[in-house]
This record gives structure tokens, C-alpha cells and sequence, in this order.
């Protein structure tokens, strides 16, 4: 499976600021050289000594996630701001023009989960096969609501692709094109479900907005079975460890939780993932560092990676 983030930020689109842009072109050039500036090449070497917050941005786009199968089978998770970019990316394959079959998993309805259905270039496209799977019951109902007169221009029957539903349970295992889903249900204010996907002998576990605090804990067993040996965890880390303690039942987790419940699991590289909106590079920075020293400190020797997601990020497993 091939893994790539369109969206990593939660609850609502964060685009970076013009005053931002600015602070970063001021700090990048209060560490460049004359040299460093000679040649392109020096300049590329000189940006590659450049923290992620500088060179870069972790992007300000809601949920989306596209993983491919090694067929290249295309799967959606969530439709938040990041799918406009993943559909005209999409429409770069020829495929994607009248006789694409393209499948979506959605993990809940929050706005920043399903926003971007509507500047998603595919699903107007007749003889597409747009193929919508959920744990969540009323799905359909869910997305078209969404597009009613009063919140959307557009509607829903504008869509011109070939649209199915399809809904299992909570712990049902299905099968579409070679790859096996199962969805388990996580807190989250309204319901939300986590999703494994395997292929193979290899495993990748989605499970944003869920909660996992110091009230969980005794129910934490159920879901280190669940998340035991995932080659790939994408988990909420949205508010710091102290954050979480203040924001008891607004459906997040912490950088914290999530290393301890992915060392307790034996996964093999964990994601932070669902970014407060409020957060900066240079602030995501400091998350992914504090997360890395909590993992030094509770285990040390431990194999576990960590990784932030970002906008772009690609993940082969």
C-alpha cells in the first residue's frame, strides 16, 4: 500500500498568513551565507539544513488521506478540504475521465471529514464509479444534507459519476480490490470508527478523532489487540498531554496517549495526525519533538517511529 496526506489539519482549515510567510523568509535569511546563495546548488544544500517549520509548511487542509493498493486501486479515507487537491491530481490519470472506480471510507461527518466532497472533480465526471463505505449507518443521508440549497449551491444529484453505498458493522470485515477493511468504533462527541486496511501481510489502522484519555485507560486492552502490530498508525494528536486533561469530551487525544498506546501495540511507525488548527509550523515542530522525547523516555530501545503528518507525505508499506 502507498499512503499520502491531502489534509492533516482538524476541526477547520488553517492556511498559513501572509505575516507568516514573511517570518519565515526573515529567519531563513538570517542564517544564510553569501556562499550559501552562489548556485542553485548551494542553495538547495543550504535549504536542506533548514528545519521542516522554514523550508516548509505541515499545511492548513482538513482530513483527507488517499491510499493506493499495489494494483493502484484508489481509497479515499475522509472527504475534508485536502480532497480538492487529490481530485485535480487525480485528474491527471486518464483514467479519471469517464472510467475511474474510486473508493471512499468515511469515518464520521464532521464538517472538516466531508467538505471538500463538492470540489471534487471525479464525482461529476459521468461514468465514473464513485463507491462510498462507512460504518456509520445513514451515510448517504449525512452527505447529502450537506449540499441542500440553504449550505450548497450544488446539489448532491449534480453529481454524475456512477454513486453506491455501502454500509457494514463494526467489526465486519470487507473486501475491495484485494484490500481488507474493518472498521471499530472510537469517542468522539456524535460517533466516529477507525479503519484497518491489510493487503497482504501488511496493515495500515486510520483512527482520528477519538479520544483516549486518563478515563480510558482501563478500556485501553480492547484497543491494543486492535492496533497490534500496525505497520502504520495514523492517530489524533491534536491537543498536548495538558491540553487534554482541560478538554475532557471534545473527542481528541494527545501526542502522549498515542506513543503509549503504539508501544503498547507493537506498531512499527506511529502518525500524528488531526493538528490543532491553532498551531504554527514552528508550534507543530515542538509537537513532533515533544513526542519524540517522551518516546526516549518511556522506551528507549523501543524500534517505534514517529512520524507528523504533513501535506504531501508519502508512506510506502
Amino acid at each position: 500500500m502507498k499512503i499520502k496526506f491531502w489534509g492533516v489539519r482538524g476541526s477547520i482549515g488553517s492556511a498559513i498568513t501572509s505575516d507568516e510567510v514573511e517570518s519565515k523568509i526573515r529567519r531563513v535569511l538570517t542564517l544564510a551565507s553569501p556562499a550559501d546563495i552562489l548556485t542553485p546548488l548551494n542553495i538547495d544544500n543550504f535549504l536542506e539544513t533548514l528545519p521542516f517549520s522554514l523550508k516548509g509548511t505541515y499545511g492548513g487542509n482538513t482530513t483527507c488521506v488517499e491510499v493506493r493498493s499495489n494494483n493502484d486501486d484508489v481509497f479515499i479515507i475522509d472527504g475534508g478540504t485536502g480532497l480538492r487537491r487529490l481530485g485535480l491530481d487525480l485528474m491527471k490519470e486518464e483514467r479519471m475521465r469517464g472510467n475511474a472506480n474510486i473508493n471512499f471510507l468515511f469515518t464520521h461527518s464532521h464538517w472538516d471529514h466531508i467538505q471538500g466532497l463538492m470540489f471534487f472533480p471525479p464525482v461529476y465526471i459521468p461514468g465514473n464509479n464513485v463507491n462510498f463505505f462507512s460504518c456509520v449507518e445513514n451515510m448517504e443521508e449525512r452527505l447529502r444534507y450537506q449540499q441542500v440549497k440553504t449550505h450548497f449551491p450544488i446539489g448532491f444529484d449534480d453529481f454524475n459519476a456512477n454513486k453506491t453505498f455501502t454500509h457494514f458493522k463494526e467489526g465486519e470485515i470487507i473486501k475491495k480490490e484485494g484490500i481488507e477493511i474493518l472498521g471499530k468504533s472510537v469517542r468522539h462527541p456524535g460517533g466516529c470508527y477507525s479503519y484497518k486496511l491489510k493487503e497482504d501481510d501488511k496493515s495500515f489502522i486510520f483512527c482520528s478523532d477519538a479520544e483516549f484519555n486518563i478515563e480510558f485507560i482501563d478500556d485501553i486492552q480492547n484497543y491494543v489487540e486492535y492496533f497490534k502490530d500496525a505497520d502504520v498508525l495514523v492517530f489524533d494528536t491534536q491537543y498536548t498531554f495538558e491540553e487534554s486533561l482541560h478538554k475532557i469530551d471534545w473527542g481528541h487525544s494527545s501526542a502522549a496517549i498515542a506513543t503509549d498506546l503504539a508501544l503498547k501495540s507493537n506498531v512499527k511507525t506511529l502518525v500524528l495526525f488531526h493538528h490543532e488548527p491553532t498551531y504554527n509550523d514552528d508550534k507543530m515542530d515542538e509537537v513532533t519533538l515533544q513526542a519524540l522525547k517522551y518516546k526516549e523516555m518511556m522506551a528507549r530501545d523501543s524500534e517505534l517511529k514517529i512520524v507528523t503528518a504533513y501535506e504531501g507525505l508519502e508512506i510506502n508499506i
